[in-house]
């Protein structure tokens, strides 16, 4: 066993006298790993489908217009949209929900991959939005987005975003 040491030493020395490291799994696992600022981008994704969810429960519309900036401006299916626009759209949506026979959304966001650089930041995503009328499916929009975040203060909010449907269900409501 003592025989054996000489030989583990100089197998060490020659391994960290060679200069090379392992940066190939090291760049992998610096891609893979999300920065704080990051996860707050997919945070705030997360909490506008959630708060589009929640629209028929709460009726409060500015729980998913504080998510934009005042300068927000949008591209859905090639077709411009605002910050006014939007509200339009809640309110329609909100007369919808107030009928005789109200609609429930359910709005979700998958494979969130989102980059930051200072305070600006962006991210691309899948989006799936359901409408439901008496417990039947009225409309499924899936798609892509890209979104452009701008940092005001300590919450990151769309500055633009561009939304293109894969698999539109024609029905009364355009999709988020």
């Amino acid at each position: 066993m003592s025989e054996r040491w000489p030989f583990s030493l100089a197998l060490i020395l020659i391994q960290g006298s060679t200069g090379k490291d392992d940066t190939t799994s090291k760049e992998h696992a610096k891609r893979d790993v999300i920065t704080q600022e990051e996860g707050l981008i997919v945070t705030t994704l997360n909490n506008i489908a959630n708060a589009e969810s929640q629209f028929s429960k709460t009726k409060d519309s500015a729980a998913i217009l504080r998510f934009y900036t005042q300068d927000y401006a949008g591209v859905k299916d090639g077709k411009s949209q605002t910050v006014k626009d939007q509200e339009t759209y809640l309110a329609e949506v909100l007369v919808r929900i107030n009928s005789d026979e109200p609609i429930g959304i359910l709005s979700r966001v998958m494979n969130i991959k989102a980059s930051v650089a200072g305070t600006f930041g962006w991210a691309t995503y899948e989006y799936e939005y359901k409408v439901v009328r008496s417990g039947v499916l009225q409309r499924l929009s899936q798609g892509l987005c890209t979104a452009i975040f701008r940092k005001e203060g300590d919450s990151w909010l769309i500055r633009h975003e561009h939304c293109s449907t894969t698999h539109p269900t024609p029905f009364f409501l355009t999709p988020r």
